[in-house]
């Protein structure tokens, strides 16, 4: 196979339980940049950019800048996974933004920055987190939060989860996941199949397969494991309409597909197997799914985060093998769901 160059994000731990017992800092840990410096670094590469929407007079941005942005584990995730900036929404500046000319025109009694009222969406309310993604979408948050409540918040954009689902649905098996205090609808279970397994139970009983790649450092992989795939409904299907086995992407194990053998020709940590790079070039997002037919070619390759009823439905749509005969449109129009 020819030996690709890959550039892969590779996506730190973030539930740390102990930042729940560390005592907040007296100033902010982030590293604020300036508004201009985000966005240049994001036309670069792209990273989510956090936007701290505060105003002098404001109490509550400052018990955040302390409570929240100066907790070390938060700090450290903002640091790492997203452009951050403090944009004072009373700001008198000039700024230019996607070829607009933005300004504090003076008006009102408290007279805001009309970039701060572009991205909060004319709800000028403080504190505010506004994230604007790698298509230069904002997603402003108001409110206060504490460092347990930005957790899942900053996982959900850092990990691109927003382009797939609803906050509500991902915060769901967010706590499934990891809140111990927190069950809901988890009591499935999956009966998972050694990958080396699926090839002889092929050749007695034909089935479509489902390979789920997953990574260690993605809170995704493991919210889909531990959450997703437990919904009754969802590991029903998996286990009566599909032989289901999951490896890691970056595993140095040799595998065989269609009498291809793959293996992991890089040497340093992180480096995807050839079996992932085929399957998911050139967009490699963790987790994955990838759906096979009974015969082991390649369906479809689901990539990302996904919560249990919009799972089902690509469960149901590979199962009725509807794939061959109407679009997904159409399918999606008539679907009933079994999830509530």
């Amino acid at each position: 196979m020819k030996k690709l160059s890959l550039i892969y994000l590779k996506i730190s731990l973030f539930v740390l339980i102990s930042y729940l017992n560390t005592p907040a800092q007296s100033t902010s840990l982030v590293n604020w940049m300036s508004f201009e410096e985000a966005v240049k670094k994001q036309e670069e590469a792209p990273k989510i950019i956090l936007i701290n929407m505060y105003t002098d007079w404001c109490g509550w941005c400052k018990r955040m800048d302390e409570n929240t942005y100066g907790n070390p584990a938060i700090a450290s995730y903002i640091n790492t996974h997203f452009y951050p900036v403090k944009f004072n929404a009373e700001r008198k500046d000039t700024i230019e933004y996607k070829g607009n000319t933005y300004i504090n025109d003076g008006q009102g009694r408290r007279p805001s920055h009309q970039l701060a009222q572009a991205l909060m969406g004319g709800r000028m309310s403080f504190p505010t987190t506004v994230y604007i993604d790698d298509d230069f979408r904002a997603y402003p948050v108001p409110g206060y939060m504490e460092p347990d409540r930005i957790e899942s918040l900053l996982v959900y954009f850092a990990e691109k989860i927003n382009k797939n689902c609803d906050f509500t649905d991902f915060d769901v098996d967010y706590k499934n996941t990891f809140n111990t205090d927190f069950s809901e609808n988890i009591d499935g279970v999956v009966n998972w199949i050694d990958f080396d397994d699926i090839a002889e139970k092929m050749k007695h009983e034909p089935k479509k397969m489902i390979l789920f790649l997953n990574s260690d450092y993605a809170n995704g992989s493991k919210m889909m494991i531990n959450s997703v795939f437990k919904h009754p409904v969802v590991s029903r299907y998996l286990n009566e309409e599909f032989y289901s086995a999951k490896i890691n992407y970056d595993t140095k194990d040799t595998l065989e597909i269609l009498d291809n053998v793959f293996i992991n020709e890089g040497e340093q940590l992180g480096y995807p197997h050839q079996l992932t790079i085929t399957l998911l070039q050139p967009d490699i997002r963790l987790p994955a799914m990838i759906f096979f037919d009974s015969g082991s070619n390649l369906i479809f390759a689901l990539r990302g985060y996904y919560p249990p009823k919009i799972i089902e439905r690509y469960l149901s749509f590979i199962s009725l093998k509807l794939y061959k005969s109407e679009s997904w449109e159409d399918f999606n129009e008539k679907f009933i769901s079994e999830i509530e």
